[in-house]
């Protein structure tokens, strides 16, 4: 009886260094962990882009330009991130780059497509989802 405890601790101190944490990288997922790593802001640009394409079916030419203003939008938010300001100055700042999104792709789509892609996102703004 007093093997089989000693040895049934051993084994449970054993297989904690299993159940251990491990320290990753910030930003990184761990094997475990229910968060991807973000994507790079060119996979975020084309995703944007491929949603707006999705919905208002673009030409290629009207594509590749959606993909540039997103390309573009993206970067400026990634800047204005890492810029670590906070309030409503950098709420406007962001608000000011959706706006100049905007611009950019009346612009570039048909006034029909234009219709398609604000309400794609006012529907899914509708659901809880935040566009970026």
């Amino acid at each position: 009886m007093k093997k089989t405890i000693i040895l049934s601790a051993a084994m449970a101190f054993a297989t904690f260094g299993a159940f251990a944490q491990q320290s990753a990288t910030p930003g990184a997922a761990t094997p475990n962990s229910k968060m991807a790593p973000r994507a790079t802001a060119e996979e975020r640009a084309k995703a944007q882009a491929d949603k707006i394409n999705a919905v208002a079916q673009l030409s290629p030419d009207q594509y590749n330009k959606v993909l540039e203003v997103t390309k573009n939008s993206v970067a400026q938010r990634d800047a204005l991130r890492k810029s670590g300001g906070e309030g409503d100055d950098v709420k406007a700042k962001f608000k000011a780059i959706k706006d100049q999104e905007e611009v950019q792709l009346k612009g570039i789509l048909t006034p029909e497509q234009l219709e398609k892609v604000k309400a794609a996102r006012a529907q899914r703004e509708g659901q809880g989802h935040k566009g970026e």
